[in-house]
């Protein structure tokens, strides 16, 4: 198989050879849209073009080199006007003004391949080791977008996820179009989630914007089987947590739009702190499915001084002793004095209603020792205190 470059520069900097940006920016769209379409463009060579054969769009002119699209040919070349070419069908491809597959800097880090990003020519034969290069960058795992100006944005946390998914669910089979009010509003909320997510070096000017933004739906596009059942295959180039966040929450879209609308209604909550705040906390912070504010928001509240310490009295007063309600571990009847009173909490809710305005009452929270408290954690659906018992008396049973 042999791969080949083909080339893109506006007509506005090249009349005569050149193509109207606009063109470009509406296969970009249909791609977007989940279409399958193929589109001629010009070969120098028609002797070695077969059918199945690697294709790689480079964009050109002013603007830096980049790759913007990848695919493969779909039918035989034929010669048109004096101009050979050749059908392409797309796997992926970005409009070059907003977003690039493969940057000017990462193209130039391929050995020897610095001539072929200057070519005059478009579907020129690559050598094997420059197209292996390539595909490694375009295939390999999926990557922060990156930016025209060379900036990188974080990988998407499961709180935009499933924001974005219930935003899918919500206008499945066919969310609106790029360039829509539902599309601009949905990326200012996740710039406004950003806000809470990230420091504000670690996001580039393109952060969730409406192309990113859109792009990503069609990642779930890809996923959705009602979509893929007819052999259309949607933008595949998605991370491992779409489709994590695809098999926690697509069959349920009740309990997604519920979780979605507590993850923004944290955007102004003071509670769930600010981006970074987790580091002090257990690695275990991030692993709740809800995501990464609510789980915050979780941790706040077993660690609010104030109920805690009322949780801790009550028991007293009750019990007159405090005892892991799951275990019985008891502190004080362990280590004497330097136990005495000292036990944790767990909050008992679930996560998806922290962020509805509901407030901590003292009953919520279940007093754990430090290892319970860590195995509820410790995966990434937590368990009830009473799972919890559960597990604790099956050994026993088996004795």
């Amino acid at each position: 198989m042999n791969s080949f470059l083909v080339t893109f520069k506006p007509s506005t900097e090249n009349p005569e050879r050149g193509w109207p940006i606009e063109e470009l920016k509406r296969l970009v769209r249909r791609h977007q849209r989940g279409e399958r379409f193929v589109e001629p463009w010009r070969f120098a060579n028609q002797k070695d073009v077969s059918v199945g054969d690697r294709v790689f769009a480079l964009r050109q002119g002013r603007a830096r080199p980049a790759i913007f699209g990848y695919g493969s040919i779909a039918g035989p070349p034929a010669r048109r006007g004096g101009t050979l070419r050749a059908p392409i069908e797309f796997d992926v491809i970005v409009d070059p003004e907003d977003e690039v597959l493969v940057t000017r800097e990462e193209l130039s880090a391929i050995p020897g391949s610095s001539k072929y990003w200057r070519t005059q020519s478009s579907g020129i034969l690559l050598p094997q080791s420059i197209a292996a290069g390539l595909e490694d960058l375009v295939l390999r795992p999926p990557q922060p977008a990156r930016s025209l100006d060379g900036g990188a944005n974080p990988d998407w946390t499961p709180d935009e996820l499933i924001v974005v998914l219930n935003f899918y669910l919500k206008y499945r089979p066919s969310p609106p179009n790029k360039g829509s009010d539902e599309i601009a509003e949905l990326s200012h909320t996740l710039n406004r989630l950003g806000d809470r997510l990230f420091p504000p070096d670690e996001r580039a000017n393109t952060f969730r914007n409406e192309n990113g933004v859109y792009m990503k739906l069609m990642n779930f596009r890809s996923l959705d089987p009602t979509y893929t059942g007819d052999g259309k295959v949607g933008l595949s180039r998605g991370a491992k947590a779409d489709a994590e966040v695809w098999a926690e929450f697509s069959a349920d879209p009740a309990r997604c739009q519920r979780v979605a609308a507590s993850i923004i209604a944290t955007l102004d909550d003071p509670e769930v702190g600010s981006p970074g705040s987790e580091r002090d906390l257990s690695e275990e912070l991030l692993e709740a499915p809800e995501g990464r504010l609510l789980a915050r928001k979780h941790f706040a509240r077993e660690r609010n001084r104030k109920l805690v310490e009322s949780k801790r009295k009550q028991t007293l007063r009750k019990y007159g002793k405090l005892a892991c309600e799951a275990c019985d571990f008891d502190f004080a009847a362990i280590y004497g004095d330097r136990g005495s009173g000292f036990i944790e909490c767990h909050h008992t809710k679930p996560v998806a209603t922290l962020g509805e305005g509901q407030k901590t009452h003292v009953n919520d929270l279940a007093l754990v020792c430090a290892n319970c408290h860590r195995i509820i954690h410790r995966s990434k659906i937590w368990l009830s205190i009473a799972e919890l018992k559960a597990l604790l008396i099956a050994p026993r049973a088996q004795k």
